[in-house]
């Protein structure tokens, strides 16, 4: 009976001296697997969303509780490797040497893809582990991305971006009070006239008129000024000039269209006069080719576009000027839409500090901002680097910095897609004397709703 007990004695030491041993094991694979980078980890699979949480470096557990921490202290993840999205061959290629220059350990490629297509194509091929770990869209793309979470909130770097880039451009990065997104450039339409035909460029409508009387000649494709006269990219401003205020006073209410209000009708109603006595043009004629291709060749003396078109004319060797759109009958300027492009981080990314890095040298760093400028003639939202001094002794760029100041970031809410087509509707509607203002914007308005809906 002794030896029994001793027995059980013996086996239930060991059973304790067992359990001690595997607890102590346990806490060692626990510390090992801290000590590895989470993006290597074979459970964390490349097509599902990363947070900045899930996939940095424990080294910096202390600096992530504060999502600010100061942006010297992010450090990039060991063996990281980015791709870039932007729409510029030349950028594209400098701008790997310029990222080179500073971070030599974190290789970047870079592929040509549109702002207008990024936010669609990362999508496709963020789940599929091919897409890229920073891109660059038009800001009224950023509530759709961070809605349906394919763009990282950019919390590390909130306060940096609050205190350096122009508010409107902040606002537009922003969604739901959050920062999900670097503000590059802005970008507006303003006037273009050729200095050859105009001596000084009209300040008001009724000037313009008075020119193309004497001006156009029709039958000779010749008018006094040319643009996209049915895209309401360019044609909103003409309505916000009457007071028309889209989605109501702060421009985030999908409730509060405005299409049946008579500012809006006003607006049109004087629109239209423009196709009656300026650009008598069918719609379908009022393209971007024709604009292009008469200013450029010299023929016509205004055109209205933006940034974008300044290399082109350049290059055609026009003489030419800007300022701002003619002045409204009742005394305002159009109250133009602008566009504010925004560099934001892939959700899909493996690399979230490393791409945040990228993403902030792009719009920072002075090296950057000049590429910018040299490559696509575009704004920086940078507040500071608008004094530069290649900005200041430009000859465009402080008017298209005081258009871009009194225009309106167009809407950035995720309704805002659906306004662009029954928009244009009514506009051709009106452009074409199908509709009066009244009828072309009542069902433009049904459209925009029924769409919401379906």
């Amino acid at each position: 009976m002794r030896g029994k007990l001793k027995r059980m004695l013996y086996l239930m030491i060991a059973v304790v001296f067992m359990a001690a041993s595997l607890m102590a094991c346990g806490r060692d694979a626990s510390n090992q697997t801290s000590d590895v980078d989470s993006t290597d980890t074979p459970s964390q699979s490349e097509s599902e969303p990363s947070s900045s949480e899930e996939t940095e470096d424990t080294d910096e557990s202390d600096s992530d509780d504060d999502a600010n921490a100061d942006t010297a202290e992010i450090v990039p993840e060991e063996g990281a490797s980015l791709k870039l999205w932007f729409d510029n061959d030349t950028y594209n290629e400098k701008i790997v040497e310029l990222w080179n220059k500073k971070y030599p350990d974190i290789p970047l490629v870079v592929e040509n893809v549109g702002t207008i297509d990024s936010r669609a194509k990362i999508e496709l091929d963020g789940p599929a582990g091919q897409g890229a770990d920073v891109f660059v869209q038009a800001h009224d793309g950023v509530a759709i991305s961070a809605q349906s979470g394919t763009i990282l909130e950019v919390d590390k770097f909130t306060d940096k971006i609050r205190s350096e880039f122009l508010e409107n451009a902040i606002d537009a990065a922003s969604y739901q009070g959050k920062v999900y997104g670097f503000p590059l450039s802005m970008k507006t339409i303003l006037l273009f006239y050729n200095k050859e035909l105009v001596d000084e460029p009209a300040d008001t409508w009724d000037e313009i008129k008075e020119f193309a009387k004497e001006y156009n000649d029709p039958a000779a494709n010749k008018f006094a000024m040319v643009w996209q006269a049915v895209e309401p990219y360019y044609v909103h401003g003409f309505l916000a000039g009457y007071g028309y205020e889209i989605f109501g006073p702060t421009h985030d209410d999908p409730n509060q269209l405005g299409w049946d209000t008579p500012e809006a009708a006003e607006g049109l109603a004087f629109y239209k006069t423009l196709r009656d006595e300026v650009y008598p043009v069918a719609a379908q004629d009022a393209t971007w080719d024709a604009m292009n291709t008469m200013f450029s060749a010299g023929e016509a003396p205004y055109a209205i576009t933006g940034p974008w078109s300044i290399a082109d004319f350049k290059e055609a060797g026009v003489d030419f000027g800007v300022a701002p759109l003619p002045k409204l009958p009742n005394g305002n300027r159009p109250i133009t839409l602008s566009t504010v492009d925004v560099v934001c981080v892939s959700s899909f990314t493996k690399y979230p500090n490393a791409a945040m890095l990228l993403a902030d040298f792009i719009t920072t760093d002075p090296e950057c901002i000049k590429l910018l400028y040299e490559t696509k003639n575009e704004l920086t939202a940078h507040r500071e680097s608008q004094q530069l001094d290649f900005y200041q002794n430009d000859p465009y760029m402080p008017a298209i910095a005081e258009a871009v100041e009194n225009s309106l970031p167009q809407p950035y809410i995720p309704e805002m897609a659906n306004v662009w087509a029954p928009y244009q509707k009514a506009i051709i509607a009106v452009w074409d004397g199908l509709q009066t203002p009244e009828e072309a914007l009542k069902a433009a308005q049904e459209e925009f709703y029924s769409s919401l809906v379906n």
